[in-house]
């Protein structure tokens, strides 16, 4: 595969698995149904997401598919993504130019506060990071079919984040590694509402204003990139725990 594709090609692939394993890693997630994707820079009507027969701990460069905005497969051979991945992602990344990379899971706590009536509270400094800045999606229409997936593209809007309910989170960003920090901190808060929830205890609700301020200064878009400190920490956890995942 590296022999086949770009140098910017073959570094999106790697981040990417990467990306993968480390959710994989961090977070709980729902078997082979969940997935990253990431726009080619070399040709944004093409996007890279896992087969659908693996497990995010077991995506590597060369595994990962090719898909066009419209869901068609441009990879060769016989893998393919799941109609979940290629649909919803394909509908995002065509509905928002300014989107590279999407992460979908289902985690137990990002289920649970897909579950709850009023969503991501801002009861803690991650969560505030996403004060009214999150967009939800009605467990209507299914959108494993590009029908639910072109209407779930529809509802995020001008967002970056969106609750399913019923269903999970969808986080994007301006690239790769923004998509993924953000979704960590979305995971972390969703983690804490649910600790929060389930001790019965009151909770604290800050003033509007100090989720205003705290979402102004840590909730931009645009300021993770490869150089970012988390990214790169990341990335030396993976090469540390997971070397195989530039195969």
């Amino acid at each position: 595969m590296r022999a086949s594709v770009s140098a910017g090609e073959w570094q999106l692939r790697c981040e990417l698995a990467a990306a993968h394993r480390l959710i994989a890693h961090f977070v709980f997630v729902d078997m082979t149904y969940n997935h990253i994707s990431v726009r080619l820079k070399e040709n944004p009507s093409h996007f890279l997401v896992k087969p659908d027969n693996q497990f995010m701990e077991q995506v590597t460069a060369s595994s990962l598919v090719k898909y066009d905005v419209t869901g068609n497969r441009i990879s060769d051979g016989e893998s393919k993504a799941s109609a979940a991945a290629y649909n919803l992602h394909a509908a995002v990344l065509k509905a928002r130019p300014d989107i590279q990379a999407c992460v979908h899971t289902h985690s137990p706590a990002n289920l649970a506060v897909s579950a709850q009536k009023r969503g991501l509270l801002p009861i803690t400094q991650q969560a505030m990071r996403f004060y009214n800045r999150i967009a939800y999606y009605p467990n209507e229409v299914d959108d494993t079919v590009r029908e639910g997936a072109d209407l779930l593209a529809e509802a995020l809007g001008d967002k970056w984040v969106m609750i399913l309910e019923n269903h999970g989170a969808l986080v994007c960003g301006t690239t790769l590694p923004e998509a993924y920090i953000y979704h960590h901190f979305f995971e972390l808060a969703c983690r804490a509402q649910v600790g929060a929830a389930a001790s019965g205890a009151e909770l604290v609700m800050p003033a509007p204003e100090t989720c205003a301020e705290r979402v102004k200064k840590f909730g931009r878009i645009g300021i993770y990139d490869r150089t970012s400190r988390d990214w790169v920490a990341s990335m030396a956890l993976v090469e540390k725990l997971f070397p195989d995942y530039k195969t």
